[in-house]
């Protein structure tokens, strides 16, 4: 579980605090070396981890909202099954991701640092909004690598990936 707060990566399971991280690539995959992971078994194990990371998410006050995330968040789930007749074995990758939504700087009247963040946010959004373009357009290039948060995308958004998008 991370969170995306002016471009940087935080670890939010950290024992240490927010613990800051840089994305690495190899060929397609996409990592985050040293992000904490944590084995949950239950549906239970999962409330609780996500409980304990939401506490260390980044919120502030705003004019528009009184605790409003000035951060994407996105929950990791590495899941594997296996089939008990075949004895095969399978896995996955779900990545759950709440994005901050857009500011509009004339009606936060955002000032100091909840502009700097505003500004962050909307860049962020901004890129994914190009990524989607691209992948409409059939592009030669998609530009992943414009946000942190297109980047750690990437997989869920390329190859054979499915993609669902609630607004």
């Amino acid at each position: 579980m991370l969170e995306i707060y002016n471009e940087n990566i935080c670890d939010l399971l950290s024992q240490n605090g927010n613990k800051q991280l840089e994305i690495r690539s190899q060929g397609k995959a996409v990592t985050v070396p040293g992000l904490t992971e944590i084995e949950v078994l239950t549906e239970a194990d999962i409330k609780n981890t996500i409980l304990f990371g939401e506490k260390n998410r980044t919120v502030a006050s705003t004019k528009m909202n009184t605790e409003s995330s000035r951060s994407h968040l996105m929950v990791i789930l590495r899941l594997n099954g296996m089939d008990s007749i075949s004895g095969a074995v399978s896995s996955s990758t779900l990545t759950l991701c709440d994005l901050a939504g857009s500011e509009r700087i004339s009606k936060t009247e955002a000032t100091g640092q909840r502009l700097v963040e505003a500004a962050a946010i909307n860049k962020s959004l901004t890129a994914l909004g190009q990524v989607f373009t691209a992948l409409k357009t059939n592009s030669m290039h998609v530009p992943y690598r414009n946000s942190k948060l297109t980047h750690l995308l990437q997989p869920s958004l390329s190859g054979h990936a499915k993609a669902c998008v609630f607004c």
